[in-house]
């Protein structure tokens, strides 16, 4: 901006450039007096100046001449020096540099500053600056780039320098160049800051600092062109596209003057009322107002419309530049009017937003004030206490409940309540120390729950919602037992590991009911930070404490029963390892006194019965395992899963699926809950064939004959459910139900449905055989993938135990006769080579059982069977997509390569498992009971275990070893006589 100071006497005139705040970056200068006149605003010099009146001249040379204004005035009148010709008295070069311009185009008249970065054309303007007193260049408004960023939204670090003429609009302005000073670049000022930084860093790692100055010659200073503007020029052609540019330019003539009609008055008295509506609303358009200096010419339309649309900040570059383009002067002053009219709307939504801010403010304050001095009043009448007195009062009442808090927590929350009464209330320190009084007054301190020490109703709980699980209902009991002996209970750490679906997490919930205790549950699967059982420090935000002292304040007593599920499968990670935190919180000897790194003082736990879940025992860490009691879940065989699903799963599906009603369910038949309950679990009030639900009614509108048959629950166990638990066996029991409550209600609305929903027999009742109509074809067929007895060479059936209960699979083998090379030799050397997707520990374990075969062949035939060195071996387990990894199977192993070398086969009923040594000795496996349920199930009579696993044997039900001929062997001989006969 260029400030233009005229003495009094006005013969002495210089130019001052300086910039401002509040100033535009287009100042309009004119050689008349001040605006205030002809706009009705001003500053308070204006006021006193005596001037008044609008300062409008019909003659409009007025802007050729120099203008005197008004000397009396305390505001200097702003002047263009008489030396420089202005306007259209300024030369009119037909050949000029060019400077493109970006945000808004240059209209005539106007002073702007525009930066330059490109150092050629830079330094192109300062040569011909230095040449002679005047330079002039013509200045065009960029057309892709108007705005000065690229498509990418990336700054232009050049916007002067084009690639291609068309870039530029063909109408720019004719400028003069006033001032040209040097500038830092932006690049070298940040480069500065980033070498200060980098060096600071070397100082502090012990190293010399160095600066880099690559690339300084790329950068360069940039410049400030200050340029007054005179007239509109027609771009005719680029000669040179630079940079610097050079264009061939056409002037435009001075419009003649235009005969004022109703039209071109009433635009000009519209484009002045606007201006001065939006001066009254905008504060910061007043102020920016102000530095133009000038009296406007009303009788001149094309003056008029320039300087109106120079003012506005409202409207696009492409807007302007359709001003500056635009020769008839009525459009003109339409196109001018248009943008002020947008940056009037403009205001009036700002002058609402903050009306609305000022509004909302005042409000908010006003209600503070009341608020406050209500609080006063009532302070000084007693009616109301100060909320810190009241919160100190709370915990107080709190803490009293308690039945004893021990000393050592007394003292710290009395120590708390004390910095709590002397801090400021909307202090940070008052808030943390606020949310850990409220963790530490809510632990229950003291509070047990009244335990049931009557073993006989606490069976029956545990009777209620389960079947089986024998070993842990025993657990349980004995623990009522030894607290009604003792007179007190203490807590205790089982583990209950077995397959899925076998009822850990839900049995843990009936012991709490069985013990009268609360229950409370938390996952640990995946969890890897040690704060969701420790708790955080205090001094994070939103610090908590950990899950076992969530617990105590969520149950309210100190011996809940906490089930820790899924412990198999924490994690670890860069917040520490929990398996290690939960060391403190399973160790009897210690959880006495557990320490919560949020609470920091010793809470008891021990009173607590913790119940741990897991599938696989050996993902468990060691130190933890050992803490915890271990209760071996095995699955459940064929028997049990139709018992279960005979007098659980069926009465909850049909239940919950709004086919039969539970009676129980009322009040007038809570006292004869438990006898119900025997009723249905005896199962000797049902016939024969159909699932035991006598204590169930019918829902309404459902048929009476509606039941499920003995027949098909035992089809789903056999074919369609054979995992060790009970969860797909229920599954298929929903979608059983759930289309029949569908078909049901589809004929009593006569409603149609598909050929797979619809019911095909005239009966309601599901049985064996209308089974395949509501959960499709059976899922298993046979466990024998061979039939014939005995079996082909080379193939053994071995039992496996996973995760999911026990398996019988078949372990094969086939010998491959070497060829021989061009001297009548074998080729190769006697090699092993096992498939089936297994895992290191049985690769290891078929190759411990080829040597055993090998030594074992030798013995067998004295050295003349040379199978194992003139064939290479080929051994698989079947189903290769399923993971298989273990021991177990070495006996097997080695049996079946020794039916291939002899070419004798086995029998088709024996299965065998066991780990075999170098020497042949057989070590003993695990998951004996779930590996014979795989043989009954797979129709095997004969089965081998190891020596060792006898006792194994000894314990699981009578049933399961009827009809099975089992053989203990200590050494591999023993396997032998009972597969090949001795």
């Amino acid at each position: 901006m260029l400030r233009v100071i005229a003495h009094a006497g006005g013969k002495q005139q210089r130019l001052t450039p300086f910039f401002s705040q509040q100033a535009r970056h287009h100042q309009f200068y004119t050689p008349f007096s001040q605006s205030r006149s002809l706009f009705g605003f001003g500053s308070k010099g204006d006021d006193d100046s005596g001037s008044s009146g609008d300062n409008i001249k019909d003659d409009s040379s007025n802007h050729d001449t120099g203008g005197n204004g008004n000397s009396s005035s305390s505001v200097p009148a702003a002047v263009v020096p008489s030396k420089l010709k202005y306007g259209d008295e300024a030369p009119r070069y037909p050949h000029t540099l060019a400077l493109p311009l970006v945000n808004r185009p240059l209209f005539p008249g106007v002073f702007t500053s525009v930066t330059v970065s490109d150092p050629e054309t830079l330094e192109a303007l300062e040569n011909m600056s230095q040449v002679g007193q005047s330079a002039y260049l013509s200045c065009f408004l960029r057309k892709d780039q108007s705005i000065g960023v690229s498509e990418g939204g990336v700054l232009l670090p050049t916007p002067e320098v084009i690639t291609d003429p068309s870039e530029l609009y063909n109408v720019g302005t004719f400028a003069q160049i006033h001032n040209i000073t040097r500038g830092v670049s932006h690049a070298r000022a940040n480069r500065s800051i980033m070498d200060s930084r980098a060096m600071k860093d070397q100082k502090e790692k012990g190293e010399n600092p160095q600066e880099d100055h690559d690339g300084d010659d790329e950068d360069h200073e940039t410049g400030t062109v200050l340029l007054l503007a005179h007239r509109r020029v027609d771009l005719e052609s680029v000669d040179n596209i630079g940079p610097p540019i050079d264009v061939t330019v056409s002037h435009w003539k001075r419009m003649a003057d235009v005969a004022s009609n109703d039209t071109i008055r009433a635009l000009s008295n519209e484009i002045i009322t606007t201006i001065r509506e939006v001066a009254q609303t905008n504060q910061l358009f007043r102020e920016n107002l102000q530095f133009f200096p000038m009296r406007v010419d009303a009788n001149d339309p094309f003056r008029l419309a320039d300087f109106a649309a120079s003012i506005t900040s409202a409207g696009s570059a492409e807007d302007l530049q359709e001003v500056l383009e635009e020769k008839d002067a009525e459009m003109r002053l339409h196109k001018a009017l248009v943008l002020l009219s947008r940056e009037k709307e403009v205001s009036k939504l700002q002058q609402e937003i903050s009306a609305k801010v000022e509004e909302k403010m005042s409000d908010a304050q006003r209600k503070y004030f009341l608020n406050e001095q209500l609080k006063s009043i009532k302070k000084e009448l007693g009616m109301e206490r100060d909320d810190k007195e009241a919160l100190i009062e709370k915990y107080r009442k709190q803490l009293a409940e308690y039945p004893a808090v021990p000393d050592e927590i007394m003292e710290t929350i009395d120590s708390e309540l004390e910095k709590l009464s002397t801090l400021e209330k909307n202090s940070a320190e008052f808030n943390v120390t606020r949310s850990y009084l409220d963790w530490l007054v809510g632990v229950p301190w003291g509070i047990e729950t009244e335990e049931n020490f009557d073993i006989r109703d606490a069976r029956m709980v545990l009777d209620r919602d389960h079947y089986g699980l024998d070993d842990v209902k025993d657990t349980i009991l004995e623990f009522i037992a030894v607290g009604k002996l003792k007179g007190t209970v203490q807590g205790k750490i089982l583990c209950l590991s077995g397959p899925p679906g076998t009822g850990k997490t839900s049995i843990a919930k009936s012991v709490a009911d069985s013990l009268g205790r609360k229950f409370y549950r938390f996952s640990v699967g995946g969890l890897y930070d040690v704060s969701e059982i420790k708790g955080h420090r205090r001094t994070y935000v939103g610090a908590m404490p950990g899950k076992l002292i969530q617990c105590l304040k969520t149950t309210g007593s100190t011996n809940p029963v906490v089930l820790i599920d899924e412990i198999d499968k924490l994690g670890s990670g860069m917040r520490g390892d929990p398996s290690s935190a939960l060391l403190e919180v399973l160790d009897p000897s210690q959880n006495s006194t557990f320490h919560d790194h949020f609470l920091d003082v010793p809470v008891d736990i021990s009173k607590a019965l913790f119940i741990c879940t897991a599938n696989e025992l050996e993902r468990i860490p060691g130190p933890l395992l050992d803490r915890m009691e271990v209760i071996r879940l095995s699955g459940y065989d064929f028997p049990e899963k139709v018992a279960i699903a005979e007098q659980y799963l069926v009465p909850k599906s049909m239940k919950e699926n709004g086919l039969m009603i539970d009676p129980r369910d009322t009040k007038e038949e809570d006292d004869n809950k438990a006898e119900e309950s025997d009723k249905v679990e005896g199962g000797n009030d049902a016939s024969e064939g159909v699932t035991p639900l006598a204590s169930f009614k019918h829902a309404e509108n459902v048929p009476e004959s509606l039941s499920l048959a003995k027949s098909a629950i035992e089809s789903l166990v056999r074919w369609y459910a054979r995992e060790a638990g009970v969860r797909s066996l229920a599954k298929y029991i929903d979608k059983i139900t759930r289309k029949l409550a569908l078909q049901i209600v589809a004929e009593g609305e006569g409603a149609t449905l598909t050929d797979k929903s619809a019911r095909k027999s005239d009966s309601w009742e599901v049985n064996s055989e209308n089974l395949s109509d509501y959960v499709g074809k059976q899922i298993f067929t046979s466990d024998r993938l061979y039939e014939t007895d005995p079996l082909p060479n080379g193939i053994i059936m071995g039992l496996a135990y996973t995760s999911m209960g026990g398996s019988a699979l078949y372990i094969e083998t086939q010998g491959i006769k070497r060829g021989l090379d061009a001297d009548g030799k074998p080729r190769g050397g006697g090699t092993l080579k096992a498939t089936g997707q297994l895992g290191d520990v049985m690769k290891e374990s078929s190759q411990i059982a080829y040597t055993v075969a090998r030594a074992r062949l030798a013995e067998q035939s004295n050295g003349s069977n040379d199978f194992f060195d003139t064939a290479d071996i080929h051994m698989h387990v079947p189903e290769g997509a399923t993971p298989k990894d273990g021991p177990s199977a070495g006996i097997t192993m080695v049996t079946s390569m020794l039916s291939l070398a002899m070419d004798t086969p086995v029998r088709n009923d024996l299965a065998m498992t066991g780990e075999i040594s170098l020497t042949g000795k057989v070590l003993p496996v695990g998951g004996i009971k779930e590996k014979i349920m795989a043989a009954r199930r797979a129709g095997i009579k004969c089965v081998v275990l190891p020596a060792a696993n006898q006792r194994d044997f000894d314990e699981i039900p009578e049933y399961l070893k009827e009809g099975l001929e089992v053989h203990y062997a200590e050494d591999y001989g023993k396997v032998f006589d009972v597969a090949f006969g001795s």
